[in-house]
């Protein structure tokens, strides 16, 4: 299973929100190239990187600090945030970015999304963002009707590839994962699931790994001390 520390970015700095809160911000670095190489440093197969004013706002805010980040590690990236059309994707992946991860669009542009597969289905992921049983878009601010097994197995059907979980209840809270959601969804697709929301803990990473999923993202436990990369990856 992949240990995938996370890397959020706002205003150019590395932060941490709870719960998808923008008021609730953490500055850990002022530079997130710096970090993204201290996590490789420390055996980081991928980082998870995310441009928090390109999902609030709907269009690509921080592409400087990702392409730099993507120019300096030697491991894969994935992105998201603010990933609204095939430009976007391309854009990122002419820089190196490994896989391009979509939310709002995945919900709200089924033709763009099928555009974006015809293309890049193997370098794609979708997001399922949910809150009390219902997927979140745009930056987790705005709640839609759907829920995230039904929308699984339908995005499933037009080929979509991998799934990237979050319960944004969950999420920035150091408590524990949503197992229940996670099991449900790893028994219902196909296709590989990677796993984030409220990690806090080296046995929440053995319960996530007796799932079966493919990696869980870690963000707020690495940067609070709560789990050591190094210990993490010893037990995937």
């Amino acid at each position: 299973m992949l240990i995938i520390p996370a890397i959020d970015i706002k205003n150019g700095k590395c932060v941490r929100l709870t719960q998808g809160n923008f008021e609730s911000e953490k500055v850990y670095s002022e530079d997130p190239v710096a970090q993204a190489l201290r996590w490789e440093e420390q055996g980081a197969q991928m980082l998870h990187v995310v441009d928090l004013d390109g999902a609030k706002n709907g269009v690509l805010e921080n592409l400087k600090t990702i392409k730099k980040i993507a120019e300096q590690v030697s491991i894969p990236i994935q992105v998201g945030g603010g990933i609204r059309n095939i430009e976007s994707v391309e854009a990122l992946l002419s820089f190196g970015v490994f896989r391009v991860i979509l939310g709002t669009i995945a919900l709200d542009n089924k033709d763009e999304l099928k555009n974006i597969l015809k293309k890049y289905a193997l370098q794609v992921a979708v997001a399922l963002d949910t809150k009390n049983g219902k997927l979140m878009k745009q930056g987790w601010l705005e709640e839609s009707d759907k829920s995230s097994v039904k929308t699984a197995l339908k995005l499933e059907e037009l080929g979509v590839q991998r799934f990237i979980y979050t319960d944004v209840v969950k999420d920035g809270t150091l408590t524990e994962p949503n197992y229940k959601e996670i099991v449900n969804l790893a028994k219902n697709v196909l296709v590989p699931i990677i796993a984030s929301g409220g990690l806090s803990n080296i046995s929440n990473i053995k319960q996530l790994r007796s799932i079966g999923i493919e990696g869980v993202i870690i963000g707020k436990a690495l940067y609070e001390g709560k789990v050591d990369l190094k210990e993490a990856i010893n037990v995937s």
